[in-house]
């Protein structure tokens, strides 16, 4: 992806953002750097716009980016991993590049919300949480959590998620609420 690729993806962003909106999601999210206030259904529409051209470029970019992205760019990097034409596996890939990175319960939240993947492949879904369902990191933990909520919730797998839920290594406030 060319830079003004990038550029032109930020400034787009930077257009949807509303400052009453930006307050507004700063009182939610405490200690979360870098808001703009686009409200999520306007990033989901241009996650899916964005799905449709070279998405491998600009998710190649946000995984380079690290700890540099805004609040609404990770959002998007998470919504295209979502959205993005891909077999499972570069999904998985994605997935494992994507969930360090998450922050907050937003975040985390949004990102599950958008792996319908998940609900095609149960027991490969189900063997790859596991690990974050073992994590001692709050967000890794809440995503396994949130994971589960979406897309396990059913007679098949109720006995394992609350084993899952009752032997976690996490006590963090985020993880409890996911539990």
């Amino acid at each position: 992806m060319e830079m003004t690729d990038i550029h032109e993806i930020r400034n787009s962003i930077q257009q949807l953002a509303e400052e009453d909106y930006r307050h507004f999601s700063a009182s939610l999210l405490p200690g979360t750097q870098r808001i703009l206030g686009v409200r999520l259904p306007k990033l989901r529409k241009l996650a899916s716009q964005l799905a449709k051209g070279p998405w491998r470029e600009y998710l190649a970019w946000a995984e380079q980016s690290g700890d540099l992205l805004a609040f609404e760019e990770r959002m998007l990097q998470g919504m295209m991993i979502g959205a993005a034409p891909m077999e499972w596996e570069e999904t998985l890939l994605h997935v494992q590049k994507f969930v360090p990175f998450i922050d907050n319960w937003s975040v985390c939240d949004s990102f599950c919300a958008s792996l319908s993947v998940f609900a095609k492949k149960q027991q490969e879904g189900w063997d790859f949480l596991q690990p974050y369902l073992k994590s001692h990191e709050e967000f890794e933990t809440r995503f396994g959590l949130v994971m589960l909520l979406d897309y396990f919730v059913e007679e098949l797998y109720l006995s394992r998620i609350f084993d899952a839920v009752i032997h976690l290594n996490s006590t963090a406030y985020y993880t409890k609420m996911a539990a």
